[in-house]
């Protein structure tokens, strides 16, 4: 299965943002942004919760220099549906050229080794503080911002603006998981250049099939 309420892109301006109260100072549970389009204010919940561990929340910032966004960033604000296929724009982790780590490990994964760049996953972990500074990077500055998600099913907003795939069997979000369907915050500057956040969960897998499910050690 797939994303219940569907896949798409979020096109609008920064209006705002916020994060609400966590387990302390430095945690937080979602941080809220609000994108303003012409069809109004769209509420959007990113999930930075670390569930308390060190290394429960991965995320990385890809600069991809300037890019259109394979078209995506010059389409009119408001909410488009995408279907779940590289050609319609759509973010998968694991299989975008565009997000593929490159360069050497500053922090490996639970799932890494440091055993050359090659099996080296650049993904950062720490606190939702620590997340929600390079989401900021991501804001900052954006003309506009590209939201990447499942839009709610009631009201204006979007949510699930993580990775969508490799959730465990045993996981009540286990029947959402699917390819081409990956949720990520891009800001799109002024001079064209674009920074995307990519954030995920630890019990999330690195590898997946066609189907998004997790990939045993032992499968091809």
């Amino acid at each position: 299965m797939s994303l219940i309420d569907g896949y798409g892109v979020l096109v609008g301006t920064m209006y705002r943002y916020a994060c609400d109260n966590g387990h302390n100072d430095k945690e937080y549970f979602h941080c809220t942004i609000q994108v303003k389009t012409g069809e109004g204010l769209y509420r959007c919940a990113v999930n930075l919760d670390s569930k308390k561990e060190h290394d429960g929340l991965h995320w990385r910032v890809v600069d991809p220099g300037k890019s259109d966004m394979r078209g995506l960033s010059k389409l009119e604000s408001g909410w488009h549906f995408l279907e779940s296929e590289p050609e319609s724009g759509a973010l998968d982790y694991l299989r975008s050229p565009e997000l593929q780590p490159t360069g050497k490990c500053v922090r490996a994964d639970s799932e890494s080794h440091q055993n050359g760049d090659k099996a080296c996953l650049v993904w950062k972990y720490g606190t939702s503080g620590d997340a929600f500074a390079d989401l900021s990077s991501v804001l900052e500055g954006a003309r506009r911002l590209l939201v990447f998600g499942e839009p709610f099913r009631v009201g204006k907003g979007v949510h699930n603006i993580h990775q969508n795939q490799g959730d465990p069997s045993e996981s009540r979000w286990s029947r959402e998981n699917g390819i081409w369907q990956d949720g990520a915050i891009a800001g799109v500057r002024k001079d064209g250049t674009v920074k995307i956040f990519l954030n995920r969960f630890k019990t999330q897998a690195t590898q997946t099939d066609e189907r998004g499910k997790p990939l045993k050690k032992n499968d091809k």
